[in-house]
């Protein structure tokens, strides 16, 4: 799948702790995402997720996932997706999240999430501004 716009990828351990301060806040009110996209549907088949994850993807809460990565789009410096962990009997498993709470994609993880994400620079700069403002303009600062 193609995107229309260049994104890039952060890491929790190295941020801008703004944007995913930003991501929790908006995804703490969601209790259910969207399972039906073709793409995640073949994942879960295809990777034989348990029928535990897929009750906790069904039941979603942001304190029982981990918040690990999240992809932002550069121009506007906003999150257009989100990456969240969950571990069951030492298997990491870590579900893509999307627009309008759309499950993306799931994998069971073997790396630490850190390759090629941005650490330092103008767009990290750009980004930890953006989301800043946005909570600013929350109330939540």
């Amino acid at each position: 799948m193609t995107t229309r716009f260049q994104k890039a990828r952060f890491h929790i351990d190295s941020g801008p702790r703004s944007l995913f301060e930003r991501i929790r806040y908006k995804m703490d009110s969601v209790c259910s995402l969207n399972l039906s996209a073709k793409h995640f549907v073949e994942r879960c088949k295809e990777r034989v997720v348990p029928a535990e994850i897929i009750q906790k993807m069904q039941n979603f809460n942001t304190h029982e996932w981990k918040l690990v990565v999240s992809e932002v789009r550069i121009d506007t410096g906003k999150f257009v997706n989100s990456t969240w962990e969950y571990a069951l009997e030492n298997e990491k498993y870590w579900l893509t999240i999307g627009f309008e709470n759309v499950a993306e994609t799931i994998v069971k993880k073997e790396s630490d999430g850190k390759n090629k994400v941005v650490v330092s620079g103008p767009v990290y700069n750009h980004v930890d501004a953006v989301n800043k403002k946005l909570m600013e303009n929350e109330g939540t600062v």
